[in-house]
């Protein structure tokens, strides 16, 4: 994976979040609020210091807006959304039984399709099948790269 400015390094940290909000959900652990500007602060210092410590991000910072955009559009917006990515999936996949990174992963560039008309579908395609190669395989990549696929067509409609 490929991190090479802060919009990119932004988008991993929103599906890191969102991946967190997600886990602890399912495991009954303390959920998160949706996030507020100005409750943010912890959050974000947290996620800014994480992916600080790696080298590969060495010099980037978070888009602070971009950050809160991604998740609390996702947070305010899950089910439907979800409801909206389900018609993509095959009998094989279902969002219940999807690992919580694919999803989240899905969730946030369904919000780019949606709202962020100006950003090129196939650049959108491309930063979430990156985010994706960081935590996957072929398999669960290319899963990725053809369900965004069929989203981006359905929104040029």
């Amino acid at each position: 994976m490929t991190i090479s400015n802060n919009r990119s390094l932004s988008r991993l940290a929103a599906v890191q979040m969102l991946f967190h909000n997600d886990f602890n959900e399912k495991m009954n652990l303390e959920r998160l609020k949706p996030i507020k500007d100005l409750d943010t602060s912890e959050i974000y210092e947290t996620i800014q210091n994480f992916n600080n410590g790696i080298k590969e991000y060495d010099g980037l910072q978070l888009e602070k807006d971009w950050f809160l955009k991604l998740v609390n559009s996702v947070f305010n917006n899950k089910k439907k959304i979800d409801s909206f990515l389900s018609g993509f999936l095959n009998e094989d996949w279902s969002i219940e039984r999807m690992d919580n990174t694919l999803i989240n992963i899905l969730r946030c560039a369904y919000i780019e399709f949606k709202d962020f008309s100006n950003i090129p579908p196939n650049v959108i395609i491309s930063e979430y099948t990156n985010i994706a190669s960081s935590f996957f395989n072929r398999t669960e990549v290319n899963f990725i790269n053809g369900v965004l696929d069929k989203v981006s067509k359905s929104f040029k409609n």
